[in-house]
């Protein structure tokens, strides 16, 4: 089930939009600044690869970002490879 997973991520990740982010933060009641949100979407843009496959990778976003914003990416983070990977 991983495989697959890792294979939709794959084949999708070039149809995510800031949007995307932004609202997925909003839904989960994270309110971003527009950098704060140009920063996390890059950072997954260029490293989604590296997020699945390395759970380190998360950390490079922690000088970045304010200290509760990354606290609940990381949360998130968590939960969801824990749910899907």
């Amino acid at each position: 089930m991983i495989i697959i997973y890792k294979n939709l991520i794959d084949k999708y990740i070039n149809y995510l939009t800031i949007d995307h982010v932004k609202n997925y933060a909003k839904n989960k009641n994270i309110l971003l600044s527009d950098e704060e949100l140009n920063i996390i979407y890059s950072f997954i843009m260029n490293n989604y690869k590296n997020l699945i496959n390395d759970d380190n990778t998360i950390y490079k976003l922690k000088p970045l970002l304010r200290n509760d914003l990354f606290e609940n990416i990381l949360s998130l983070y968590i939960e969801n490879k824990a749910k899907y990977l």
